[in-house]
């Protein structure tokens, strides 16, 4: 109040001047140097930042996760709702506690400097709606917010659904402080709410940790900026697919090898068992396709898919081979015999190759 009443004041008593000179025929130049400047007006001290020549501003910075609310593996997105914190020394604000109760003192933005940071790798800006700034006794200054953003990230996804992934959050200062700013990490200060496993909204993922890196980014040959790059570790839940997706279709590949256990001379039923296997795998994996990364390389689901359809292709090409050998007697028993060997190891070259992909993907 006391400062908006001398800004008012300061206003009123330029302007009665500027009539006063106008009214004696002074010139427009005269008009202008007696108008006020915003330092007779505001405290045009602490607007600016707190640096001395050559040093650069230490700001501790840390995170509070609240919620990621949603985790998109086709956009490689997803949703961070959490606090920010930055902490910051200003010998400008430093003050003498008038008493016990009067160890922190709060202030709104307007009022005094902010280091601007920013998300560089955000889908669109942060949405910051609740802010606070207080400051200490011996200047420093603590300013956090609540804000929630779309976060673009890299996904690993090789190991789908068996994977875990390293969700960035990239820290940048504003383009007219990065030359004066610099980052460290708060002491303590990055760590995730109790709450966030029983009210998460993310069923598939389960969330292992946060942790900080700071460091110096060389921009071009010359110019380098601090950057604060957060790591939030998500390990999926794979249990969904294991019962929902690989267990049904281990189901058909063996419900297809029925075939090597039923007589030769049957061929209707070899047949009509290959083909109703077949259309089921290729109809299961329509239904569930919607579930599926969109990448552009093999996942470790999508190698298990196409190992059974090699496998489940192969039943129909054995039956096919031993009805062709079935039919001349000179023939038949070279298809007994290729049944024999087929029902031993068509299932274990299954098992063999699965170890395999297995190796490749998630060792």
């Amino acid at each position: 109040m006391r400062r908006a009443a001398a800004t008012f004041t300061a206003l009123v008593a330029a302007l009665l001047t500027s009539v006063i000179a106008l009214a004696a025929g002074a010139p427009p130049s005269a008009l202008m140097r007696v108008a006020p400047t915003l330092n007779e007006v505001t405290p045009l001290a602490i607007l600016g930042p707190p640096i001395q020549a050559g040093q650069k501003l230490d700001d501790a910075i840390a995170i509070h996760v609240v919620n990621i609310s949603s985790i998109d593996e086709v956009a490689e997105q997803f949703v961070l709702d959490a606090y920010l914190v930055e902490r910051w020394k200003d010998p400008r604000l430093a003050f003498s506690p008038t008493g016990d109760g009067d160890n922190l003192r709060y202030f709104s933005l307007t009022d005094m400097w902010v280091p601007k940071i920013e998300i560089v790798n955000a889908a669109s800006p942060r949405n910051g709606y609740d802010t606070a700034l207080s400051v200490s006794p011996d200047g420093t200054v603590t300013y956090n917010e609540r804000f929630r953003a779309a976060i673009s990230s890299q996904f690993a996804l090789r190991r789908f659904p068996f994977d875990e992934q390293t969700l960035l959050v990239i820290f940048h200062p504003f383009i007219n402080t990065a030359r004066f700013l610099t980052f460290s990490m708060m002491k303590n200060g990055t760590w995730t709410s109790k709450e966030f496993s029983d009210y998460s909204s993310l069923a598939q993922w389960q969330f292992e940790g946060v942790k900080l890196q700071v460091f110096d980014m060389l921009v071009n040959d010359k110019v380098k900026i601090a950057e604060a790059r957060f790591e939030i570790t998500m390990k999926r839940k794979s249990s969904f697919y294991v019962w929902k997706v690989l267990v049904p279709l281990l189901l058909m590949v063996i419900l297809s090898w029925a075939v090597f256990w039923i007589e030769t001379g049957d061929i209707t039923t070899q047949v009509t068992i290959a083909v109703t296997t077949i259309l089921t795998v290729i109809a299961f994996a329509f239904a569930i396709s919607a579930t599926m990364p969109r990448v552009p390389y093999l996942t470790y689901i999508d190698a298990f898919f196409l190992q059974c359809y090699v496998f489940v292709f192969l039943a129909m090409v054995e039956l096919m081979l031993v009805h062709v050998t079935h039919r001349t007697e000179a023939r038949r028993d070279l298809g007994i015999r290729l049944r024999r060997i087929s029902k031993f190891v068509i299932p274990a070259a299954f098992v063999v190759s699965n170890v395999i992909i297995a190796i490749h993907f998630l060792g």
